[in-house]
């Protein structure tokens, strides 16, 4: 496959309360591409986040910018339910928002964080099988 990673750019109000969570979740500031108005939050080689200040993301499109109702929910998959729970605790404790309860289905365990944005990102695990934290087909 000739695609390798994911790039997830958002708009953020306040720069410095995003890092915050998002390192909190589990992520690495890369101070490579981090200024004043945009930062890289890397959670692993393929899957980054760049939060941009919402004049600095408007400055890639012609379109107007999302601002309020849930555009789309991003998930993280982590090894374990202790995982989902220790990341979305943290990202809790650094001012995310839990929008719902925690859901465990058995083959899937999931919490649901907001950045102070609003931006959705469910913490998720696949109990099946151990050490294992992807579905099967």
């Amino acid at each position: 496959m000739a695609l390798t990673q994911i790039y997830v750019n958002l708009p953020v109000t306040d720069l410095e309360a995003s890092k915050k969570v998002y390192t909190a979740m589990g992520g690495t500031i890369n101070p490579e591409f981090t200024g004043d108005t945009s930062a890289q939050v890397v959670f692993a080689d393929a899957v980054v986040v760049q939060l941009m200040t919402r004049e600095t993301f408007a400055s890639f499109t012609k379109r107007n910018t999302a601002d309020g109702p849930i555009e789309v929910i991003n998930a993280l998959a982590a090894g374990s339910r202790e995982e989902v729970d220790r990341l979305a605790d943290a990202a809790l404790a650094a001012g995310a928002s839990e929008p719902r309860d925690p859901q465990d289905m058995g083959w899937l365990y999931n919490r649901a964080i907001d950045d102070p944005d609003g931006h959705c990102w469910e913490l998720l695990a696949y109990p099946g099988a151990a050490g294992d934290d992807t579905p099967t087909a």
